[in-house]
């Protein structure tokens, strides 16, 4: 387990630069706000277009590897939707809870993917991002319109917040032009790339700079179910989904890395955005971010052993 955490701990460092940074009022608070904005909506999506389109869905790996993945994740988000029962009473926290509980850090493990798998778990991860992000964010959006404060009112409200997120237009971008075979954009395709190198660190350090140690006082029930959805049932339901879909033991490692990251800071925006509610989110980021420096070397060092 030594050697994972070794690997993680430049993530961990670049989360723990952020929380000092802000901590320190080198930036404050509003501002990381602000660029979290900027990457939510200018540095994520080039990353996430130039990442998707150049991944490679015709490996062998890809099919067994996609359907552990994402029948993991489909299981959860049907769990997720099961907690309305639960959590009946107030519709904008029970968004928090969905998002706090699907959303994940990809850049958190993305950092360390070649020194914990190799160089094809960085492939395995690329390949995931498309599907999963634009998945996972037509059904948080789905959710915030119909129990956010601001409620979508109609089919085509809600069609209309979908195809607004920069999330879901740059995975579907990526996708359509990878399946077409247009790989390369020339000099638009280098402009992204560039935007996109800036994402991972500005990613990690958001997350560090938005822990709130204060929030966690909020509700702690919806924060523990939602940190325990996170970083436990993701990915035992991963795990169970890979061997269920015949995925190899790399394959099946690098899925239940996916499963094991923390709540995205992506979430906190969105809440915003929608009628979420952020302080919520901004606590379950907090409790899954701190947990996670734990849970995930133990998860990846068991499925890789």
């Amino acid at each position: 387990m030594a050697e994972v955490f070794g690997a993680l701990v430049p993530t961990f460092i670049l989360i723990a630069l952020g929380y000092l940074t802000r901590a320190a009022r080198i930036a404050t608070a509003e501002q990381f706000g602000m660029v979290n904005r900027f990457g939510y909506f200018v540095l994520y999506p080039a990353f996430l277009f130039t990442l998707v389109s150049g991944a490679n869905f015709a490996g062998a790996d890809a099919l067994p590897f996609l359907g552990g993945v994402m029948g993991g994740f489909l299981t959860l988000a049907l769990a997720a939707l099961a907690l309305r029962l639960v959590f009946s009473g107030d519709g904008p926290s029970y968004t928090s809870v969905f998002q706090g509980s699907l959303r994940w850090n990809g850049f958190a493990l993305l950092a360390a993917a070649t020194a914990l798998f190799g160089p094809q778990g960085q492939e395995l991860i690329g390949l995931a991002f498309g599907p999963l992000v634009l998945t996972l964010n037509i059904i948080c959006v789905s959710v915030l319109a119909r129990w956010g404060s601001a409620k979508a009112t109609s089919m085509r409200a809600l069609l209309d917040q979908i195809i607004a997120n920069p999330l879901i237009l740059a995975c579907a971008a990526g996708i359509i032009t990878n399946l077409i075979g247009v790989h390369d954009l020339g000099y638009m395709s280098d402009a992204l790339r560039l935007l996109g190198q800036a994402a991972m660190p500005i990613a990690l350090m958001c997350a560090g700079a938005g822990l709130d140690f204060r929030a966690l006082h909020a509700s702690l029930p919806k924060v523990a179910t939602a940190s325990a959805m996170r970083l436990l049932a993701a990915p035992a339901l991963v795990w169970a989904a890979c061997a269920l879909t015949g995925a190899t033991p790399l394959a099946t490692a690098v899925a239940v890395g996916i499963a094991s990251t923390p709540t995205a800071a992506a979430g906190y925006t969105l809440a915003r955005e929608m009628g979420g509610d952020p302080q919520l989110v901004a606590a379950i980021i907090t409790a899954t971010t701190l947990l996670s420096f734990v849970t995930m070397p133990i998860v990846i060092s068991l499925v890789l052993h």
